[in-house]
Formats: C-alpha cells, structure tokens, sequence
C-alpha cells in the first residue's frame, strides 16, 4: 500500500464522520500535524482533536473507523470489502455476534503479534491488565473464564466460541496499558505492525482482525 492511499482512506472517514463546521479545519489539521508521523499516530491524533474540536462521534468508534480503513487498504481482494477497499458496513458483525474456531484463531495471531512487540516484563503488565480489567466487565463470568484460561494456557485451551464484544474489550485493555507503557504513537505502531502481520495467515481471510479492534 502507497502513503497516499493510506493518506486518503484516512482522510475519507474524516470526511465522512466530522460535522460539516470543523471537517475542513480538521482534516487540514491532521495533514499539516500528523499525516507524517509513523503509522500516523491515531491515538495521539484524537486525543488532540478530541481536546480542541466539538465532534459528535465517539472517540472510540472513530479510532476503529479510521484503523480499519487505513488498514484494509490493498486488501481489496480478500472476502467482505466493497470497491473502495473499506470494510462492507453491511458485512461487519455486531458486538455480539459470537466468533467461531477461525476467528479465535486470528484473535489468538493478533494477540500475540502485538505483545510480542513488547518489552518481555512489559508483555505480563499488558496481560495482567486484560486479565484484572475484563473481571469488571458485564460478560458472562464462564465466558471470561475460559478466555482467561485460553490466554494463560495458549491455543491448547482454545474454546469453541467466544463473543466478539469480550475480545475487542479484552484487546483494548491490553492496547491502553500499552499506552500507558509506550505512549500513544509507539503503541499505533504496534497496533499496525501487528494487524498488518496476522492479515497475513489464512484465517484472516475470513475473519479480519480489525474485527477485534
């Protein structure tokens, strides 16, 4: 993928999800400020736009759109994407759609992808950060069990099923102890680094893993 593809998927969702009033003035902002940095520092990007701009859209839902789309560039020939090479709206599964053994598998890649670009005594702060945050979580507590004894044990203790909601949850919490670890831009270059590699193996075909972010 070329810098100016991923420049312009990044610079259409900002233009499809920013109010009319500040679009411009963002989406300007962002080219001058951060189109230059490493995997364009979305975490540090929002965090500025979100502290100096009114934008309606939440925070959260924003970094997902905007990772998905600069990511899925030059993917357009995997299952599930629409001539602009963005996820099909209509194809992406709901919080609680259930994942099966194929998606598990790419959250199993993706997980270890990006701990793995840790520091090894930092990989047992991002875990332990997962395992404490996701008890406080609104899931069904045998569900949490056996995706908490999953990641302790590895693929051996893989479950048949899990939500989907609790793996972007459980993978978000690992995402901002990272933040806390590294700062927002060095973690958005994990984050990439690790999406860009578990594209690679063959489940992913089926189950993107910006599914789980």
């Amino acid at each position: 993928m070329s810098l100016t593809e991923r420049k312009n998927a990044f610079l259409a969702v900002l233009a499809a999800n920013l109010d009319h009033g500040v679009r411009d003035e963002v989406m300007r902002f962002w080219e001058k400020k951060y189109s230059t940095r490493p995997q364009f520092g979305v975490s540090a990007f929002l965090d500025e736009l979100y502290s100096n701009y009114r934008i309606t859209i939440k925070k959260g839902q924003l970094f997902r759109e905007l990772s998905r789309a600069t990511l899925s560039v030059g993917a357009g020939d995997r299952p599930g994407r629409d001539s602009n090479n963005s996820i099909s709206k209509t194809l992406e599964p709901e919080a609680s759609e259930v994942i099966d053994k194929n998606g598990l598998v790419v959250f199993q890649a993706l997980q270890d992808e990006f701990t793995g670009l840790a520091k090894p005594a930092d990989r047992m702060k991002i875990t332990k950060a997962q395992f404490d945050g996701i008890q406080q979580q609104p899931y069904d507590s045998t569900s949490i069990r056996s995706v908490m004894e999953w990641l302790r044990s590895g693929a051996k203790a893989m479950p048949n099923r899990a939500e989907l909601g609790l793996l972007r949850k459980l993978f978000n919490l690992g995402y901002v102890e990272s933040c806390h670890l590294y700062g927002p831009v060095k973690t958005d270059q994990m984050l990439n680094a690790a999406l860009q590699k578990t594209n690679t193996i063959p489940e992913a075909h089926i189950t993107p893993p910006v599914y789980f972010i």
